[in-house]
């Protein structure tokens, strides 16, 4: 059965052309028709919730809101609001490309836990620092582009993003050492290819260490292997594809690196108990 293809919603900032939004909520929600929908952003969003209790999903994980709870979606992960007439709040909306500027260092956003739902869940976080910024972003928003305005909002999203690191950080403990930046390069390279054919020993190589090495550092912040850790990263993109698009089974096991369809059916039944099709009839 063919189903249809996931929205995909591109950055439009219509108010001042810059690659950085603050929106409302209350605006969001307005688009019931849109924002109840699951959806895919191409870019980077930060929702800050001052009002209401909820569940968000990201990526088939449904998180829980309350007051002062920051729920960040990173470019390319599908999300979708439920209703809830008392939410309220603010969505940061950003472009890699407007934080990063001209260097073209794109691993600078991988050097942040906070897109990182399964490295403790973010809480209540959002803290009179946060707000403090978010009430400085939304002024200049407001005002017509002025002298090195794009320099300015920038270097504020920057000390935002900064400001709620630290903030989970100190609420989770985590100490940003060699372990944790090892991590982060390993998601970074498994992000770059997510596909079946990836190795733990190529990954090992590019990273020049070895397997016990990268091992220990994933289960200090997973709990699990680098193998299961990627074939958790294979299964999230296939649960993508077979729920939000109109790929057969046939295509998404060679998008995901199958040479043999079958190979791929035993895997995916393997790991959830059941074939492709039956995931997808269930979730449709």
């Amino acid at each position: 059965m063919q189903k249809s293809e996931i929205s995909t919603y591109d950055f439009n900032n219509k108010q001042t052309a810059l690659g950085v939004e603050i929106v409302d909520l209350s605006k969001i929600m307005t688009h019931k028709d849109k924002a109840l929908k699951a959806h895919r952003l191409n870019f980077y969003q930060i929702l800050i919730i001052t009002k209401g209790r909820g569940i968000h999903e990201v990526d088939f994980q449904l998180i829980a809101y309350s007051e002062n709870t920051v729920i960040p979606v990173a470019m390319g992960q599908v999300q979708r609001f439920t209703l809830n007439p008392n939410l309220a709040g603010y969505a940061i909306l950003f472009t890699p490309d407007f934080l990063i500027k001209e260097n073209l260092d794109y691993s600078y956003l991988f050097d942040f836990t906070i897109f990182l739902h399964t490295i403790n869940p973010i809480s209540s976080i959002a803290n009179q620092a946060v707000y403090t910024l978010i009430d400085e972003m939304v002024s200049e928003q407001q005002k017509k582009l002025e002298f090195n305005t794009t320099e300015y909002q920038r270097n504020l999203l920057k000390n935002f993003l900064i400001q709620i690191e630290r903030n989970k950080r100190q609420r989770t403990d985590i100490v940003y050492n060699d372990s944790l930046e090892l991590f982060l390069k390993f998601r970074q390279l498994l992000e770059e290819n997510v596909n079946y054919k990836v190795r733990v020993v190529d990954l090992c190589e590019q990273l020049n260490v070895s397997e016990k090495q990268l091992n220990g550092s994933i289960r200090q912040y997973q709990n699990i292997t680098a193998k299961k850790y990627i074939d958790d990263r294979i299964l999230l993109e296939i649960k993508r594809l077979l729920v939000y698009s109109t790929l057969s089974i046939k295509e998404i096991a060679y998008e995901i690196g199958f040479e043999d369809p079958t190979n791929f059916t035993k895997y995916f039944k393997t790991r959830m108990k059941m074939l492709p099709t039956e995931y997808r009839q269930q979730n449709e």
